[in-house]
């Protein structure tokens, strides 16, 4: 599964670069030059994650074995194309969460059906490459947990697009739920209470101004990331 992990950290990888309201108003203005570039990223850094895994035979939805450099420029093609249903348009309640949730689906189901998995089937180990998973649950807590609570609170009530300030905050609440999951044996459950209940002081009291649901979603989606990273580490 070495492959499919690689594959999704360069998917998330692009998210970082390609998920934000500068590049969609420069995709809608340039949209074959924002696709040239979305696919040039999306195989360059695909095929660099995965180099060593180049002279395996990989399986083209899953249905017929082909080359790596094959399998590498459909998922290109096809993760430039499905970024075509992310929009950001700030004031509009609609199905932006469901689209988003929809689109990530698609995005690691491709991803699944090229990438060769025989090694699963001789290992059992779904989670090989402990620091690909965890560099992969980094950049889901941050940036599409990101992405995610801004689209639920979108819908809910056409919320505005969230500052840099609350993006940097939020965005490092999570990151430390899911740095104290790490931690070795159940000192993390003590931890976990403190950081939790300090972020519901900083934001009652307004020092931190961000949402009920992006703090308790943060903080129970940040934990099930951080057991999966947890769970590659010890397998490893």
């Amino acid at each position: 599964m070495s492959v499919f992990w690689r594959l999704t950290l360069a998917y998330y990888i692009c998210a970082v670069l390609f998920y934000n309201r500068r590049f969609f108003a420069w995709r809608d203005k340039s949209p074959v030059l924002s696709s040239a570039v979305q696919f040039a990223a999306y195989f360059a850094i695909g095929g660099a994650l995965t180099w060593s895994y180049w002279q395996l035979p990989w399986p083209l939805l899953g249905l017929w074995p082909s080359s790596s450099v094959i399998c590498l420029t459909a998922f290109a093609l096809f993760e430039t194309v499905n970024n075509k249903m992310m929009v950001y348009r700030s004031g509009q309640q609609k199905r932006h969460a469901l689209t988003f949730a929809v689109h990530d689906i698609l995005a690691l189901l491709f991803i699944l059906l090229c990438a060769p998995t025989h090694v699963l089937y001789e290992t059992g180990n779904f989670v090989a490459d402990p620091w690909i998973v965890f560099c992969v649950g980094l950049l889901v807590v941050s940036k599409m947990f990101s992405v995610f609570i801004y689209m639920v609170e979108q819908d809910m009530y056409g919320r505005d697009y969230p500052t840099i300030d609350e993006s940097f905050i939020t965005m490092l609440m999570r990151v430390i739920f899911y740095l104290i999951v790490l931690l070795p044996g159940w000192r993390w459950v003590l931890w976990f209470v403190v950081w939790l209940w300090a972020c519901r002081v900083a934001r009652r009291n307004r020092l931190l101004d961000f949402s009920r649901f992006a703090l308790y979603f943060g903080a129970l989606g940040a934990t099930a990331v951080g057991f999966l990273a947890k769970w590659s580490f010890y397998l490893s």
